[in-house]
């Protein structure tokens, strides 16, 4: 019997991707579509592997149960994500160093 999580992936995250892909694309087309891959990849692994990530310290209450992992070959990017029973939910795709109290996890 299959562990696997189902990936759902926020509006936020969504919108994250395109954002990073779409900055990294103005310089390099190649690397922009590698990135693509590699955040699928991550994701996937996720979905298989959910403790993969390490727990995000925090005392955000939205932030419960926060972990992070990094986009392999693209390290300065970083998954964030929560684990349910059924889905591994993806809540953003961000640069490393941004500042997770400033980071909303919901859509307003």
């Amino acid at each position: 019997m299959s562990n696997r999580r189902v990936p759902h992936r926020r509006q936020l995250a969504i919108d994250d991707i395109a954002g990073h892909s779409h900055h990294i694309a103005e310089n390099n087309l190649d690397a922009a579509l590698r990135f693509l891959d590699a955040v699928e990849a991550t994701v996937e692994l996720l979905s298989q592997f959910p403790e993969a990530g390490g727990a995000v310290p925090t005392s955000r209450l939205d932030a419960d149960g926060l972990r992070a992992k990094l986009v392999n070959g693209f390290g300065n990017y970083v998954v964030l994500y929560f684990v349910t029973n059924e889905t591994v939910d993806i809540a953003r795709v961000i640069r490393g160093g941004q500042e997770l109290d400033q980071i909303a996890l919901n859509a307003s």
